[in-house]
Parts: C-alpha cells; sequence; structure tokens
C-alpha cells in the first residue's frame, strides 16, 4: 500500500523519498522475508556435508512433487515418461527426468507457468543473451527478489558486507542512467557501462575518488577496461574506505583479477548466478574457489558424455534444479555455463560443494573446421607486440574455423603489424583462419557489458 502511495505521488515529492528509501540497509529496506532467509543461511552455512546433502534432497522432492501437480508442462512430461514424483529417492533417480533446454522454454512458456498463479501478476524477465537468443521467463519479483538479495548479503558477508548497515557503492553494470553518463540512487554512483570510452576514463576516475566508495560492483569486462587506462596512465587511486571490488554476470579471468588488484590495491571477488535464479556459488574470505549454495539449488556438472563430472579439474556443464522460484520450475536446467570441477575441502570450514572455476560460457570457444571445440583465452597475446597500438578489440566467428578481429585503434596500423598480429595468432591458433578489420566503435550488448569473443554458431545441444 506504501508503495502504491508513493507511486501517484509527484516526482518532486517521489523522488527525495525513493532516495532515502534506497538508503536504508537491507535489514530495514526487505522485511521479514528477507530477514528471515539471511538468518537460515547464516546457520546452514555451518552445516555437516551430510545435512547440506540431506537438506538438497529434500528441496529436490518437494519441487519436483510442486511441478507434477501444478505445472502443465512437467505434468505432461512426466506422464509420458512414466515418472511419478515418489520415483525420484536420490539423486541418481533425478536424472531420470530430461534436461530442460532453453529452446523447451521458448516452445512451451505458458506451460511452465504454476496454475497456482495468475500470470497477470508475475514479472516477465529475460536472459541477457549472452549464450544466444535472450529467453523470457516469468518470477514473481517482489518475493525473488527479497530473497535473492538475502542470498547475495550472504555471500558479501565474506569480504564485511554489513546488512545492518548503509554502504556507498559504485555500479558499473548495464545500468542506465536517466541523464548523462552517471546519476546517484540512494548511496549508490551509477556509472553507465555504454559509455565507458577512453575519452571519458579521467572523468569516471575522478567521480570514483570524490565518492569514496566501500564496494565497487562492476561488470568484468567493463571494470578491466577502466583498470587498464588505470595502470596505462599510472593513476593513484586513494580510496581508503574500498573493502573490495564485487564481480559477476561474467567470467572473471586471471589478467582481470591481476589488473583489478593492481590499479585498486583492494580485494577481488567474485560470484556466478544467473537471471534464472537456479544456481548461485560464490568465492570466501580464504579462497577463490566457488563455493555452490545448496539451499539454492541442486547442481550437476554434467561432460560432453552425458555423465557426471567428478575428477579433479574435469570440466561440466553446469545443471541445475532451483528451490526459490515455484512460478517457473527450473528442473534439471541446462544453464550452457561450464565449470570446472573441485574435491577438495576448503580451509573456510564450510562444506559446500566447491568448483574451481566457470571456465566460460558456452560460446567461449573458437569452432574449427570439424566442429571440435577449441578453448578461447581472453588474453592479448597474439597482439602483444602491437598492444600499444590498441584501445579495444573483438573477436567473432560466424563460419567454422574462421575467425574476424575487430581492432579500434589508438594509433594506425602499419602491414607489418597486421601481419605480426596474423602470425602470432596462427601461432596460439593454427587450426584457424583470421580476417582483420579496424572500426571506430565496438559495440558493447544491450545489457552493457563488453564481449572479447562473439560466438554466432549455435552450439546449443537439446
Amino acid at each position: 500500500m506504501l508503495k502504491q502511495i508513493i507511486k501517484k505521488m509527484p516526482n518532486i515529492i517521489k523522488k527525495p523519498i525513493i532516495n532515502i528509501y534506497n538508503s536504508l540497509p537491507e535489514a530495514f529496506r526487505y522485511g521479514q522475508t528477507f530477514n528471515k532467509t539471511y538468518k537460515f543461511l547464516k546457520l546452514s552455512e555451518r552445516w555437516s556435508e551430510e545435512q547440506h546433502r540431506e537438506y538438497e534432497m529434500k528441496k529436490v522432492k518437494e519441487i519436483i512433487k510442486y511441478s507434477y501437480e501444478n505445472v502443465p508442462y512437467y505434468t505432461r512430461l512426466f506422464n509420458e515418461r512414466n515418472i511419478k514424483p515418489e520415483y525420484i529417492q536420490n539423486f541418481n533417480d533425478l536424472k531420470k527426468i530430461p534436461y530442460l533446454t532453453k529452446e523447451i522454454i521458448r516452445n512451451n512458456l505458458d506451460d511452465l507457468i504454476s496454475k497456482i498463479y495468475n500470470k497477470k501478476n508475475l514479472k516477465y524477465v529475460t536472459t541477457g543473451g549472452s549464450t544466444g537468443i535472450p529467453m523470457g521467463f516469468y518470477q514473481d519479483k517482489d518475493r525473488e527478489q527479497k530473497i535473492e538479495w538475502a542470498y547475495t548479503a550472504n555471500l558479501w558477508s565474506r569480504i564485511g558486507y554489513d546488512i545492518k548497515k548503509s554502504y556507498k557503492m559504485v555500479i558499473i553494470r548495464g545500468n542506465m542512467p536517466k541523464v548523462g553518463d552517471y546519476e546517484y540512487i540512494g548511496r549508490n554512483l551509477i556509472l553507465s557501462s555504454f559509455n565507458l570510452i577512453e575519452d571519458n576514463m579521467d572523468n569516471y576516475i575522478q567521480k570514483i575518488i570524490d565518492f569514496k566508495p566501500d564496494f565497487i560492483q562492476a561488470y568484468p569486462s567493463s571494470i578491466s577496461l577502466l583498470s587498464k587506462y588505470i595502470i596505462d596512465n599510472n593513476i593513484n587511486m586513494p580510496l581508503s574506505n574500498l573493502k573490495a571490488i564485487i564481480c559477476a554476470s561474467e567470467n572473471l579471468y586471471d589478467f582481470q583479477r591481476k589488473q583489478l588488484k593492481q590499479a585498486f590495491n583492494t580485494r577481488v571477488y567474485s560470484f556466478y548466478g544467473h537471471t534464472e535464479h537456479s544456481c548461485l556459488a560464490g568465492e570466501c574470505e580464504k579462497s577463490n574457489y566457488y563455493h555452490l549454495q545448496s539451499e539454492y539449488g541442486y547442481t550437476e556438472l554434467i561432460n560432453e558424455s552425458g555423465d557426471d563430472a567428478l575428477l579433479e579439474d574435469e570440466a561440466g556443464e553446469i545443471v541445475c534444479t532451483g528451490f526459490n522460484n515455484y512460478v517457473f520450475p527450473f528442473i534439471r536446467y541446462r544453464t550452457g555455463d561450464i565449470a570446472v570441477n573441485s574435491n577438495e575441502k576448503c580451509i573456510c570450514g564450510r562444506n559446500y560443494k566447491l568448483i574451481k572455476k566457470i571456465d566460460g560460457r558456452r560460446q567461449d570457444y573458437f569452432i574449427d573446421k570439424t566442429g571440435s571445440k577449441v578453448t578461447f583465452i581472453y588474453c592479448d597475446a597474439a597482439l602483444w607486440e602491437v598492444k600499444e597500438k590498441i584501445y579495444l578489440y573483438q573477436y567473432v566467428q560466424n563460419e567454422l574455423g574462421r575467425v574476424v578481429l575487430y581492432i579500434q585503434c589508438r594509433d594506425e596500423f602499419t602491414k607489418e603489424d597486421k601481419m605480426c598480429v596474423i602470425r602470432e595468432f596462427k601461432r596460439f591458433y593454427p587450426r584457424f583462419d583470421i580476417e582483420l578489420y579496424f572500426t571506430d566503435h565496438i559495440e558493447k550488448t544491450k545489457m552493457g557489458k563488453f564481449r572479447y569473443l562473439v560466438q554466432n554458431i549455435n552450439m546449443e545441444v537439446n
């Protein structure tokens, strides 16, 4: 009711009230659902491994039973496969249920909505499309936002975030300021990642210094551009309050982590999540391993043979079953994201399943003429000899075995420079042909991210 009253107010009154509200700590702003979830997570993070597994199985059974009874797609699927909810008694039994893919979701959108909910009261959301065509689905936005923030704040608590305090946060993500390149919302400074260009770097840097943030939250591709500029120009960043740089929504690569530490002289923290809210993992205060949140969803790592990736350092696709979205359940959902397995135990003492790293979205590979995947390494090794002449670069693949490299230059390339890039690229990727194109501008995605590789070959397997 309060939200509806505020919504009807004139902007001159509404805006200050919204700013005051956004300045409040989460513990006060998000209410009972948030606080109850956060309190639960503070207890569960010290569970034994057995307790985590028991909880996961309990929640898996609950979402399967609910989905069979209330979601038309799952009712039909289970009946066609002669699967009853009571047949799922362990994690091996769960494999009887076929994968949920993005194509299935696109083709069965309405049938994946629970009959308990009125579609008119739901929020339609879309993924960013970084693994192909953007995909839409439904959420109970208000409830999910509160639960999601409780999980996020719990992850951030490992680097000093306190839900009872208000922090100053710089945000360099896909947010679009209403006017210009930046805006202040509550205690947040929003910097547009769309306008993160060389001519604007000094302006952004000065705004960050003047703002004196406690945290910076950013896309790795955005903050790494800024950090490279800081390093290249020997800029001092006097940010004594800065506790950490928080990276999410993209892979954080080792070279980017090193850049950020060097530029900002602070902890770099990464966590993995997605719009579908079915899998969540974050680093801890003791290591860079990702801890899979077993309270959030059940996660399988599936290798290319269709089996569980169980070996140390074995890569597998993240297939997840979410526990929080009863509006539009995701059961054995193929994310297209690749993770590297670890069987280690973290020295922090938490008993979460660990993954060593997120090794790339499915499109983060080159595809040779035989259709084989070749890992794409986000580094400028092939460009090392001419790096001073380059502002931005982007690889694009439209054909098997052939790559186009777009380069936005600081200084004009000579014929020798071009030959050097081609020669060095072929040294790393001998099975590929490459073409060079020079451009005045490289586009960011609709979500404001910068992609080092745009993979236009569809590798989605259904």
